[in-house]
Formats: C-alpha cells, structure tokens, sequence
C-alpha cells in the first residue's frame, strides 16, 4: 500500500507563523491558504488511491522537491509544515511517526511542487548503519 501525491511547495516553519502583540502565534494568510489546498489535494488523493489511515505505525514520507527558481533553501524546513498537514489530511494519526526523507530537489519554474511516495515502514527499510 502507497500513496502518491503533488502539493504546492509548503511554507517553511519560518513564514508559517507570526506572533501578536499578545505573544499568541498566529498561522499567517499565506500558510492557511496552502494547508486548505494542500490537505484537500491529500484527502482527494486519499479516497481515489483507497488509502487507510495508519494508526501508531511508523510511516516513510519520501519527497521530492521542485523549486521555482534557483534561490538556495533547506527543504528541511518544510518538515514541520507537510507532517502536519498529512496528519490533519487523514494520512497517519500522529506525526511522531512520520519519517520524512527529502530524496532531491531541483527546479521547474513553470511548475513548483513537492511530490510524495508515502508507504508504512517495513523493517527491511530500517538502518543497517
């Protein structure tokens, strides 16, 4: 069982919040905007693939990362934005299990995205180090 995906690049943990001059961190406009987008694209992706929400079980987010343009970034970054959009979406129950792994990246600036592979966590896929 694997569930592939395309969302728009998610912000990073940087431009996801703001604070108010009460000290509450707030989501800024742009954040809601992709988390709407984003977590409807899953959740279509989600019924059309027969996808089954893994509960307490490790799951592997791999993602490939297509830029805009060739502005340096940390995709590491996004983490925190995609783990819990695909919690809210419906793909895992809580995002201590997810296992993002960021495969590579590049640029297609007609197109900027990040696609995903996601899959439960086998031991064959476990670190041999």
């Amino acid at each position: 069982m694997e569930l592939r995906l395309t969302v728009p690049i998610a912000p990073s943990v940087n431009a996801m919040y703001f604070t108010t001059k009460f000290g509450k961190r707030v989501r800024t406009k742009k954040a809601k905007e992709w988390f709407e987008e984003a977590e409807a694209i899953t959740r279509k992706a989600i019924e059309e693939q027969g996808w089954k929400k893994t509960e307490g079980q490790k799951v592997v987010v791999n993602v490939l990362t297509m830029w805009g343009d060739k502005r340096r970034r940390d995709t590491n970054n996004l983490s925190k934005s995609l783990a819990d959009m695909l919690e809210h979406a419906g793909v895992y129950d809580d995002d201590f299990y997810a296992l993002i792994r960021y495969i590579d990246f590049g640029v297609d600036k007609d197109n900027p995205r990040m696609e995903m592979v996601i899959k439960p966590f086998t031991k064959k896929e476990r670190w041999k180090g």
